[in-house]
């Protein structure tokens, strides 16, 4: 009953993507967001699929990893950041969190994965709050080292309220979004441009390449090299 209501709750949140998953790791549950995001026409032609059925096969092996350390350590997965291609190539980013599901005996019997869609917020949201400055700024120097003290006394602004005011707005902290930005910068230079993956490393902020290579991993589930082959 009260996972019935759970369903009915995440079916009518349109930037909430939502499912649950067996210890099969067959899909049991999902909202209309999440079959679109698929390009499917109901969440009806997701129920008994895998992973692996409907994603591609980076992503696919990258979220079968997510749910092993779920399911079978009992961890709670919260906040991961991750870039997706959608059916139409456009990007989407997506904050992520999965939890298991217990019975009453404490077993875990599958998992939820709650994924919140991260929409650009309007030029007006920027000003109003104070934060077009600072973005402004990260956009133009990535390839330095970034320190939240430094972008707080750049908008007037405590940490801690600058932290608040990014919370806001962008629904990451200011760490996430250097990272969001950081990944996306590197993304286009790999399908836009035949720059050596190392000099894309410190045009983006990497000491090194395998830095870039760990967190782009990560994020979108796949190495550089990789995602270059894919898009070329």
């Amino acid at each position: 009953m009260k996972d019935r209501l759970v369903e009915k709750i995440f079916r009518v949140l349109p930037d909430i993507v939502f499912c649950i998953k067996g210890t099969d790791f067959r899909y049991q549950a999902a909202n209309v967001a999440f079959a679109e995001r698929l390009g499917l026409s109901s969440e009806a032609e997701v129920i008994g699929k895998r992973a692996e059925d409907l994603f591609s096969k980076e992503l696919a092996e990258s979220y079968r990893l997510q749910d092993e350390v779920v399911m079978q350590k009992g961890e709670e997965i919260s906040g991961q950041l991750e870039l997706i291609t959608n059916r139409d190539g456009s990007l989407g980013w997506y904050l992520a969190s999965k939890f298991p599901i217990q019975n009453e005996k404490g077993e875990i019997t599958g998992l939820v994965s709650i994924s919140r869609d991260l929409q650009t917020p309007s030029e007006g949201d920027l000003q109003m709050l104070g934060l077009k400055k600072i973005i402004d700024w990260l956009g133009r120097n990535l390839d330095l080292e970034i320190h939240t003290q430094e972008l707080a006394q750049m908008a007037r602004l405590s940490e801690s309220q600058l932290e608040r005011k990014m919370k806001r707005v962008f629904k990451l902290s200011v760490a996430q979004y250097v990272r969001k930005l950081r990944v996306e910068k590197a993304a286009f230079l790999l399908k836009e441009t035949q720059t050596p993956i190392a000099e894309i490393a410190l045009r983006c902020g990497y000491s090194e390449q395998s830095s870039l290579t760990r967190q782009f991993k990560a994020t979108v589930g796949t190495p550089p090299g990789e995602y270059r082959r894919q898009n070329s």
